[in-house]
């Protein structure tokens, strides 16, 4: 099961312009992480990653610091590859789009189905359907304003 954030350009949850960006790992990010973020108007990130990547290749072109250069330039890559998704919806998110939920599924295709209504219909069996609009809830009771330690009596 993979997560998809959900973008919309312009707040409305069901705008057929919505993105579904896949957390996790992308392998394309982490093989050629400079034109990934090019690509994706992440130029910040690939103003970094040719930075870290021209210190490992001068490191690497070097005798003595081999192991240094090639740590940066497979490090660069590793973590690029594990963030450049994360990093495109943080993009977007600043560029106006909003971030309306986060969905859970086996493919883009179940994601886009859950998203768009299709799975929307809730069992009166689920557990979640009892904290409908039926059921009231009060707000939590905050202890009062206290100097130091927790008071343990009546929690936090």
């Amino acid at each position: 099961m993979a997560a998809y954030i959900v973008l919309s350009p312009n707040g409305r949850a069901h705008d057929p312009d919505c993105r579904f960006v896949r957390d996790g790992f992308s392998w394309l990010a982490a093989l050629f992480p400079v034109i990934h973020a090019i690509v994706h108007g992440l130029i910040i990130d690939a103003l970094v990653l040719v930075a870290v990547r021209a210190f490992g290749l001068a490191f690497l072109a070097a005798g003595e610091t081999r192991a240094v250069g090639f740590v940066l330039l497979v490090a660069s890559s590793l973590i690029y590859g594990f963030e450049a998704r994360r990093r495109l919806a943080d993009n977007l998110s600043r560029r106006g789009w909003k971030t309306e939920r986060v969905i859970t599924a086996q493919s883009l295709a179940d994601a886009e189905a859950i998203h768009y209504g299709e799975d929307d219909a809730v069992s009166p069996d689920d557990p979640m359907f009892k904290l409908g609009s039926e059921t009231s809830r009060s707000p939590t009771q905050r202890p009062a304003a206290q100097f130091g330690m927790i008071d343990f009596q009546k929690g936090r």
